[in-house]
């Protein structure tokens, strides 16, 4: 058994400690907020709850798959509704566009937008379909300690014939012209931070995600997913240890020995840090092991 310790209880925190706690490790989560969740955690005030960060649920599939490595389901801990219209782009006052539910719906809009694009965006999500595929089989789940973990006769064969590396506005070029209807095609992307003529087409499979399998919402609130994720860490033994902001993380070397919260040194065998990147690297890290200073980071736009 190692002791591990978790910075930040994210999404990404908690389901690390869930791994780690099965695999035989004791897990200590550190969360500088009052209440666990990060950006997705709620707020309550005189009875009512409101949900901080997240609004919408996309790629279900990722959810169901991580609860059933623990022996549950998305059923287990809250009805998942699907929404319709899942979300709607507003252009301006007087010009919205609904995204529906149903695909047959949407290829209607697109097609009522730009003759000929219905069959087009069928092409298209097909397409994405199969990038998906590949990327939730092949890709998306590797640990990337290598590039060598992507080389493989089976991927080159998958991606030989969709557009994988070109930029995704490049990509929609090819099927629509229509500026409305590429705007529409281009939103799923900012979730991932980028824009579309910087991210490789291989990110269409948000487009799938959005148009095809559907914008979902927990009922009763998106806190419900971090409440299932608690559960499931706290069975597996997960401690959580919230109003404990972490000063820095302690090195041997280039080997993570600790944290030090409050002024005081705690001993860990290893240490995982999901907060921020820019905050992990410029407060938590020593200058010695960070990848950018801060003149790289001046640079970006957030």
């Amino acid at each position: 058994m190692k002791k591990i310790a978790i910075i930040g209880s994210g999404f990404s925190g908690i389901s690390a400690a869930c791994y780690l706690a099965k695999a035989g490790n004791q897990v200590v989560v550190f969360e500088k907020n009052e209440s666990i969740g990060g950006r997705a955690r709620k707020f309550e005030k005189k009875g009512f709850i409101f949900d901080m960060g997240p609004s919408w649920y996309w790629m279900p599939d990722v959810f169901e798959n991580f609860y059933n490595d623990f022996g549950f389901k998305t059923a287990d801990f809250y009805e998942l509704l699907k929404l319709d219209p899942g979300f709607q782009i507003i252009y301006d006052q007087e010009d919205i566009l609904e995204v529906h539910a149903d695909f047959e719906k949407i290829k209607k809009v697109f097609e009522d937008l730009e003759p000929g694009s219905a069959q087009k965006l069928e092409a298209f999500i097909n397409e994405a379909a199969e990038k998906y595929a590949i990327s939730m089989n092949s890709i998306v789940f590797k640990p990337s300690y290598s590039i060598i973990e992507y080389i493989s006769l089976e991927i080159v064969q998958k991606i030989w014939n969709v557009d994988f590396f070109i930029p995704l506005r490049k990509s929609l070029a090819k099927y629509f012209k229509d500026e409305k209807l590429l705007k529409l095609m281009e939103f799923p992307v900012l979730f991932l931070g980028a824009m579309a003529d910087k991210i490789p087409a291989l990110y269409s499979i948000m487009n799938y995600a959005a148009l095809k399998q559907g914008t979902f919402y927990p009922q009763g609130g998106m806190h419900l997913i971090v409440s299932a994720f608690e559960k499931i860490a706290t069975q597996l033994g997960v401690t959580f240890r919230c109003n404990t902001p972490i000063e820095r993380i302690e090195f041997e070397g280039n080997i993570a020995k600790g944290i030090v919260s409050n002024g005081v040194f705690e001993a860990f065998d290893g240490v995982i840090s999901s907060a921020d990147y820019h905050h992990t690297e410029s407060k938590l890290l020593p200058k010695n092991l960070q990848n950018y200073d801060e003149a790289y980071w001046d640079k970006k736009v957030f």
